[in-house]
């Protein structure tokens, strides 16, 4: 018996993984920031960036992105403030 497939469940297939694998790292990157952040509520983006191995504008993005659902909140100004964590 021969099961024959189509090109586009191959691509599906690639597609999805990509995807699940590139969110469960970004996940597990949010959570290596927020533990951070809660362990030390001073810790900068170049600390960020060197303890998770990305870059500056990767911790920035990552930031905007905890911010925006609410799990980190930015008290004072970027320099001399602090991270809280929601």
């Amino acid at each position: 018996m021969v099961t024959v497939f189509s090109g586009n469940v191959t691509e599906n297939v690639t597609e999805n993984v990509t995807e699940n694998v590139t969110e469960n790292v970004a996940n597990e990157r949010h959570r290596s920031i927020v533990a951070s952040i809660a362990g030390n509520a001073y810790v900068t983006v170049e600390e960020l960036a060197e303890y998770t191995g990305v870059s500056r504008r990767t911790i920035l993005r990552d930031l905007e992105r905890l911010k925006t659902q609410n799990i980190i909140k930015r008290m004072g100004p970027d320099k001399g403030g602090y991270w809280l964590v929601v």
